[in-house]
């Protein structure tokens, strides 16, 4: 008997040899996710460059398409596309059809009338669940607090119109919701927001100062750390700001701001990605190459809306009786106030690639190793066995929230038991549980349930996205502070703050990690955090085998 080999799933062969219907429809939706021209049966969902990030997108994708009850642990517990395909095919026989919406929600809710934040705000502004949290937070302290600039500066090395780069950003304005918000002061305290039919963000020139091109460098970095610590304010400044300094004809810096109020790290790319296509076809005297968005800001706000009455049950089980702040915890004082320090730190590449590597052995992700380190020395530094982490993930739960702009991002609140001194493998798999299901529940109202947990204990990491750069133009980053610095910040009520110092992980081109302790000045020392960040340091050590891990 002769057999036809099987072929692999691709845009050009959509039918492959031996392959099921199920497998076919399973592997569209991967080359989507994961942008691979082909996919087989036996390829694995995280060796084709997928993360917690787009298992969360997979599973949706899945109720979508399959009308079964997928969670984002189907990438986890079957990384394997045939045996993905074959519990599809399993659970369609055990379940009854779902109807669902054009992103693969089910469609009772996928449409809703009003979005979130009606009687919060004048004008029926749509708001994500960050937004109002960020409401109350601006709000609680006098003078209020302001969230700051998500900013970015890109170093062009050719001509470059501003007028044109002014009529790009205006029309952009005009295309996404947010960055047409208008704050004001509300009669009885807070804020009152409005949509302005046409908001034209702030372009500003300036010329470097130096009489030689490393001199005018020097002026224009220190023109844009200027640019990224300005204080701001929701009411009286520009939500999108530019700043173009001129080095040369042919050579400027393009420092970019988008108030944090309106825009998260994720609208960063999309504004970039969007400002390139358009200056491009602009100059080129084309029309906009810019298709209609799918969903808008205000569908999508709508639709987070129903998902929080979905998931609120969730997040009050999960929550009940969780601890308001990691206390007492050894190093840190009595103060007010909140000033931002960073003490930075790395692991080498082989000392990341072999946590990646125990991460993937066991089942978990890079973000799962780093966690379960950094749960495990919090631990054994406090004592305490009932930690909340909070961690940030994007919000975009289908592909096509992936070309919004606004503040979708969510923040997961992640439970984790340190009882009985658990082993790195044992601790990955408690936090590896825990992050799944809360994955699988990240569209909750944390303007909610904030203040049930209103000191977490934050970590935060970012999987190499590349450096930012202008579509389109001879361009290359710039330099510029990843944070506001000096910023101080009274705390509500004048209370003590009883945050802890945040685990800041970023992946880098070169395969390193690059890491940082980041912590309130005030309240804790530069010591305790260099202590910390051994802490840190000493439980990836444990887990990966490596003796003597150095900062």
């Amino acid at each position: 008997m002769t057999l036809t080999p099987s072929r692999s799933a691709s845009e050009a062969d959509p039918q492959p040899v031996g392959w099921s219907p199920t497998e076919v429809a399973l592997a569209a939706i991967w080359r989507r996710l994961l942008m691979a021209p082909t996919v087989e049966r036996d390829d694995e969902f995280f060796a084709l460059g997928g993360d917690s990030f787009r298992a969360t997108q997979l599973a949706a994708l899945v109720r979508g398409a399959f009308g079964v009850a997928a969670g984002a642990t189907l990438a986890f517990d079957r990384p394997v596309l045939a045996g993905q395909a074959a519990w599809i095919d399993a659970a369609a026989r055990t379940s009854g059809p779902t109807t669902t919406g054009p992103l693969g929600i089910p469609a009772a809710l996928s449409t809703v009338s009003s979005g979130p934040g009606e009687g919060r705000a004048a004008g029926a502004v749509p708001l994500s669940t960050q937004q109002l949290e960020f409401l109350d937070w601006i709000s609680a302290t006098q003078p209020p607090r302001d969230p700051g600039a998500i900013c970015t500066a890109i170093r062009i090395r050719e001509r470059f119109d501003v007028d044109l780069l002014r009529r790009c950003l205006a029309l952009l304005a005009d295309r996404h919701q947010p960055l047409r918000t208008v704050a004001s002061r509300a009669e009885r305290g807070g804020l009152a927001l409005s949509l302005a039919e046409h908001l034209p963000p702030t372009v500003e020139v300036v010329t470097a100062a130096g009489d030689t091109a490393q001199q005018r460098v020097v002026a224009a970095a220190e023109l844009a750390r200027a640019e990224r610590n300005r204080v701001g304010d929701l009411v009286t400044d520009p939500l999108v700001r530019a700043l173009v300094i001129r080095i040369d004809e042919d050579d400027a810096v393009l420092v970019l701001s988008v108030h944090h109020f309106v825009f998260d790290g994720w609208s960063l790319g999309v504004l970039l990605r969007e400002l390139g296509l358009l200056y491009s076809a602009l100059r080129a005297g084309h029309p906009s190459p810019l298709r209609p968005l799918v969903m808008d800001y205000a569908g999508y706000c709508a639709f987070t809306a129903t998902q929080w009455e979905l998931n609120r049950d969730h997040w009050e089980r999960v929550l009940h009786g969780a601890p308001r702040a990691l206390t007492p915890f050894p190093g840190r004082r009595a103060g007010n106030r909140f000033s931002r320090r960073r003490h930075p730190f790395a692991l080498d590449a082989d000392l990341a690639g072999r946590l990646r590597n125990t991460a993937h052995r066991h089942g978990g992700t890079p973000f799962m190793a780093a966690a379960t380190c950094w749960s495990l020395a919090l631990s054994r530094w406090s004592g305490a066995t009932d930690i909340v982490l909070m961690s940030p993930v994007p919000g975009r739960i289908a592909p096509e929230h992936d070309t919004l702009i606004g503040c979708l991002v969510q923040s997961l609140l992640i439970r984790v038991d340190t009882s009985g001194d658990p082993d790195f493998t044992t601790m990955l798999g408690r936090v590896r549980d825990s992050a799944l299901a809360a994955a699988s529940h990240q569209l909750h109202a944390y303007h909610e349930t904030a203040p049930l947990v209103p000191y977490p204990a934050r970590i935060h990491y970012e999987s190499w996205g590349g450096t930012p750069f202008f579509p389109g133009l001879r361009s290359e980053a710039f330099p510029l502070p990843r944070e506001q610095e000096d910023l101080d910040w009274p705390t509500p009520g004048g209370e003590d703050d009883l945050s802890t110092p945040e685990l800041i992980v970023e992946e880098r081109q070169d395969a390193r990690l690059d890491a940082a302790v980041v912590y309130n000045h005030q309240t804790f020392t530069a010591q305790t955090a260099t202590r910390l960040a051994a802490a840190f340091l000493d439980q990836v050590a444990a887990a990966t085998g490596t003796p003597g891990a150095q900062q």
